[in-house]
């Protein structure tokens, strides 16, 4: 089988994972929405946000260094060191979730959040140290070139839980709350998990000599600062759109904002997809230092991604006011200006290429890094300014220029750097 041919049926299968999940997601977004109304749906969605910007210093640049350090070790049969990283990036995990929860609990108990707000808040901490581990189990699995196989845990296993629970208590005529919600989240996780946690173990058998942990810890930590910081500020400027919105505005506002987040989640399907797929070789090919292979790679890549998700910001542009009542009812059709301006943000993502997933398999983060703060500030001082002003719009623009800003800047940096071209050609 060709490289090109290899390539295409990975991401395919890889894509076909994250399609199913997409639908999944979009379905139970869509039961959530039209069982809950914009307020109770904004309150679930604020607190969800908050939970997403907890778990980032659990899980941020834990995906990228693994994958990174097992891809080489494997390569250069440092079995021991292997087996370090699988056990350090655990206890990692376990150890930050511990921490973070007891701040929060210790940020609830002295009233640091809305009376509305904490109590489910509360009950959804239980999700972060489940989160993390699904996050760290993935990344082991992509480590070991098996990307389809990586996605399964968390977005198929989980989901397809999810639902049929919710679809469970719909059936039986019960009554949906935001904590029945957060409730089903917990049991979905933890069994996602325990699935995951069983099956790994098999592949780490099959894919590596378990021998004694080696381990470099001052060097992780130091690959990891960059990757952390450069997952959180990434998280931060998307979550932090819903997070302002909830604080500077209403939980009316981050309905909406969720609502037309739904078809960002297919738009991305494309580029996350063939991510997931070229990480480990591009960090091979590059740690070889074969530029050619790297760069044709990176051609073919942008150049699938692109044909899945174009016709898909097409279709939402045209299309997505009809899509939105008829999934969502007519109380969610002020999301449509949000969907078009995200459209825009996103079409630019997905034309530039996998700029960031470059530098970062290049021992390239710090540059990352500092494109990612430039845009940080940048749109927590849009956030301040616009949503006051102009609602949950100004915080899709914010989203979609923070979007465009990164991928130009990441995008200069690795032509500069190594002389790859990562945007459509």
């Amino acid at each position: 089988m060709s490289k090109e041919k290899s390539l295409f049926k990975s991401f395919m299968g890889t894509a076909s994972i994250r399609l199913f999940a997409s639908c999944l997601s979009v379905i139970t977004g869509i039961i959530y929405a039209r069982f809950l109304g914009p307020e109770q749906y904004g309150l679930y969605g604020y607190v969800m946000s908050i939970i997403a910007l907890l778990t980032l210093p659990v899980t941020a640049g834990i995906p990228n260094l693994i994958i990174r350090e097992i891809a080489n070790f494997q390569l250069e049969e440092k079995w021991q060191y292997l087996q370090g990283i699988i056990s350090w990036s655990r206890w990692y995990v376990l150890i930050t979730s511990f921490v973070i929860v007891v701040v929060s609990i210790l940020a609830i108990y002295y009233d640091f959040f809305k009376p509305s707000v904490a109590p489910l808040l509360l009950i959804a901490l239980v999700t972060i140290p489940f989160r993390g581990l699904l996050t760290q189990q993935g990344a082991i699995l992509n480590g070991f070139r098996r990307p389809v196989l990586a996605q399964v845990p968390s977005q198929v296993l989980a989901p397809v839980i999810t639902l049929a629970l919710l679809f469970f208590l719909v059936f039986n005529n019960s009554e949906l709350t935001g904590e029945i919600l957060i409730r089903i989240s917990i049991v979905a996780s933890l069994l996602a998990f325990a699935l995951s946690a069983w099956y790994l173990n098999k592949i780490i058998k099959q894919e590596s000599k378990i021998e004694k942990p080696k381990y470099l810890i001052k060097q992780w930590h130091l690959s990891l600062t960059p990757f952390t910081l450069m997952t959180i500020i990434g998280t931060l400027n998307a979550e932090l759109a819903s997070v302002f919105l909830g604080w500077l505005d209403s939980t009316e506002s981050v309905a909406f904002f969720k609502v037309a987040m739904q078809g960002m989640i297919l738009i991305s399907l494309g580029l996350n997809s063939i991510n997931s797929v070229i990480m480990p070789q591009v960090a091979r090919f590059f740690r070889q230092g074969d530029l050619k292979q790297t760069q044709q790679l990176l051609t073919k890549s942008v150049r699938i991604s692109s044909l899945v998700s174009l016709p898909i910001i097409l279709v939402l542009i045209f299309f997505g006011q009809f899509a939105i009542e008829i999934l969502f009812g007519k109380e969610y059709l002020s999301a449509y200006p949000l969907l078009v301006i995200l459209c825009i943000g996103q079409a630019v993502n997905v034309l530039m290429g996998s700029v960031g997933l470059v530098l970062n398999m290049t021992n390239n983060e710090k540059y990352s890094l500092r494109s990612l703060l430039i845009t940080l500030f940048i749109s927590v001082v849009l956030l301040v300014f616009l949503i006051p002003n102009y609602s949950a719009i100004g915080a899709a623009l914010v989203v979609s220029i923070g979007l465009i800003l990164w991928n130009v800047l990441m995008a200069i940096d690795v032509y500069k750097l190594t002389g790859l071209r990562t945007w459509i050609m």
